[in-house]
């Protein structure tokens, strides 16, 4: 009997379809379970939602099952993206069937191009410090996957009927052109055998690159130079810069949300000590310039 604690099973032909579970993330394993990648073959074929029939998932996604993506910038929601700035990705899984769900996985990828494609490659770098519990960022498998991909690195309690993952990412340098972020989301019943009870969706958004000059945060790459340190930070986070003027600074979550503001010329110190762990992104402004550091609460 297989164990079934996990997001997503590939199935092996051994004479019948025999399914293994990947707790610490598929990705890890080789395989993309998003619908980005049509590449691999044989045992590290890509079928979206990593389900081929026969196991612990879904033959095919289930109405009631929602993945939904929003690419944010300072908490506010974007439809384009500028070269070399740093983003949050949020994905969003949503369960409006009549069958409650305990646990959940996920995977999230980013990658050059609009459509599912057998050769593929990443669009920008997602941060790998600061991230959400029992998460990862799996690198491209030399046998496997070739996009990089968050993922959950053991099943997630799930309360309730929907979660939100969120991850800091930088976008692509300028030229890239258009680039699509995808995702992919299983809702686990928890239980042992193939017996197709664990749900799950699929979905992407396409990305075109911003060209056009503008003032707003989310449209502007980094255009100052300010130092942030310590970073990982415990207490104090220091802003630092040689430029004369008056900066504004704002710090947010990965969920969008403000954390704290502040005002200042030269220097400025910021507590962070009573920031919960995880990552953090220090919008800092000045005449219609802007800057984005990630900063990693420890």
């Amino acid at each position: 009997m297989k164990k079934k604690i996990l997001l997503f099973s590939i199935s092996a032909v051994i004479g019948a379809l025999i399914f293994q579970s990947y707790a610490a993330g598929p990705a890890r394993s080789g395989y993309d379970c998003t619908g980005a990648e049509a590449g691999g073959t044989g045992t590290f074929a890509n079928p979206t939602g990593c389900s081929a029939g026969g196991g612990c998932h879904s033959t095919s996604a289930t109405t009631g099952i929602s993945a939904a993506l929003e690419l944010d910038s300072a908490g506010v929601a974007v439809t384009s993206y500028k070269g070399g700035m740093t983003y949050t990705v949020k994905l969003t899984g949503t369960n409006t069937t009549s069958t409650t769900f305990p646990k959940y996985g996920f995977q999230i990828a980013a990658m050059k191009g609009s459509a599912i494609a057998s050769t593929v490659s990443d669009a920008g770098t997602w941060a790998t410090t600061g991230l959400p519990a029992s998460t990862h960022i799996a690198a491209p498998s030399s046998s496997g996957t070739l996009l990089t991909v968050a993922e959950q690195s053991s099943a997630i309690a799930l309360s309730g009927g929907s979660f939100t993952k969120s991850f800091s990412w930088t976008a692509p340098a300028a030229g890239t052109g258009t680039i699509s972020i995808w995702g992919a989301v299983n809702f686990l019943d928890n239980t042992s055998g193939a017996d197709n009870g664990d749900k799950w969706g699929t979905n992407h958004i396409v990305l075109n690159e911003e060209t056009t000059s503008s003032t707003g945060v989310q449209q502007v790459a980094n255009t100052l130079t300010i130092k942030a340190f310590p970073n990982p930070v415990s207490n104090m986070l220091n802003l630092q810069t040689d430029e004369a003027g008056t900066y504004s600074a704002q710090v947010y979550d990965l969920n969008g949300r403000s954390i704290t503001t502040a005002s200042f010329s030269g220097n400025c110190s910021i507590n962070a000590a009573s920031w919960a762990t995880g990552m953090y992104q220090v919008v800092i402004t000045k005449e219609g310039q802007s800057q984005v550091i990630p900063v990693v609460k420890k």
